[in-house]
């Protein structure tokens, strides 16, 4: 009976090391393969090292069509081009997965998720795994893994050898339980065929996260911890306008003027002509009338000044938010132990 044994890598150069000690150990060439993230685009003609490589470069052609989108109509040819005979590196190709970006691929499980892509099919991979026996949740975590810059190695051994083969898997491979946990704990639950791909930065954060010691085989979980950190910025929160206008009013003033009238009155009189009357003589005699009348002028006075001024107060404002750091769960499943389960949560303070 033939089953299928799978494991996840941080990076290519390690699982490449278990596809040569999985040979080693008898496993047909034919029986292994292999699907590593090109996010950062590692693998292209004439830069892969692999003799022979039927893979492409993967960037814009004179059309400027991106290569990656006709991965998958191309992923069909590479499953000729893959077989046992030519050696499993030599027939790494690259391809295009939705949701996980450009792979390099080779051997069966590649052809498998290749033909799926090629046929419209949704979830090539996952397909690809679930169909070798791989447990639906284990492939989601798997495609992910794939997706964050990880490297799957898949094989079909005899089960009598299981064990044996597994643990060259298991010598320096991902934990999957741990890793699963870990990916949850900053919000996935499964993998989404329509998120976008990781971007080299993204790819390299996610592999010095987990990197791994070759210091005794241990695998170094990160434990995480979040920092409230509140900033201030400057924000318009209204303004105050002032305008002035010209505003008529009407007034009234009394003045007291002077008129001065002129009259001619005529007496009767009887009486002898004296020494100073003139008599028959011609005169004139002009009066003057004289009165005053109003004048009005006008004189600008400063009454009032209009002062606009800010005043700046301080104000203490609570601001309340949530933080994320890493729990750490231990199943100690080994016989003897009692079944012993520890659980705890683990910080890091930073010194500032």
């Amino acid at each position: 009976m033939t089953i299928t044994i799978s494991k996840l890598y941080d990076d290519y150069t390690t699982a490449s090391r278990v596809v040569s000690a999985l040979e080693t150990a008898g496993v047909p060439r034919s029986d292994i393969s292999i699907v590593a993230s090109n996010a950062d685009n590692w693998y292209s003609d004439g830069s892969g090292g692999n003799s022979g490589s039927t893979s492409r470069r993967v960037d814009r052609d004179a059309d400027g069509v991106d290569d990656r989108a006709e991965g998958a109509g191309a992923g069909a040819g590479i499953g000729a081009a893959i077989g046992g005979t030519a050696g499993l590196l030599a027939g790494l190709g690259v391809l295009a997965i939705p949701g996980v970006g450009p792979v390099v691929a080779a051997g069966w499980l590649a052809a498998t998720a290749a033909g799926a892509l090629a046929g419209g099919a949704t979830g090539g991979l996952i397909g690809a795994l679930t169909q070798a026996g791989v447990s639906e949740e284990e492939a989601h975590v798997y495609t992910e893994g794939i997706r964050r810059g990880g490297t799957l190695v898949t094989a079909r051994v005899p089960d009598a050898d299981r064990t044996r083969l597994q643990a060259i898997l298991d010598r320096s491979g991902v934990d999957i339980k741990s890793r699963r946990e870990a990916y949850r704990q900053s919000g996935w639950t499964r993998f989404d065929q329509t998120a976008q791909p990781y971007t080299p930065e993204q790819v390299r954060r996610e592999r010095e996260a987990y990197r791994q010691t070759s210091a005794g085989n241990e695998t170094v979980i990160p434990v995480v911890e979040e920092e409230l950190r509140v900033g201030k910025r400057d924000v318009n929160q209204g303004q105050v306008k002032v305008q002035s206008h010209v505003v008529e009013t009407p007034v009234t003033e009394q003045v007291s003027l002077q008129q001065e009238h002129v009259t001619v009155e005529r007496r009767p009189v009887d009486r002898p002509l004296s020494g100073t009357d003139r008599a028959f003589q011609d005169r004139t005699i002009e009066v003057e009338q004289r009165g005053q009348e109003a004048v009005v002028t006008k004189q600008a006075r400063v009454k009032e000044e209009v002062v606009v001024h800010k005043d700046v107060q301080q104000r203490t404002q609570t601001v309340s938010d949530t933080v994320r750091r890493t729990g750490i769960e231990v199943d100690d499943e080994r016989k003897g132990k009692g079944g012993a389960r520890s659980a705890g949560t683990a910080s890091t303070t930073t010194q500032r």
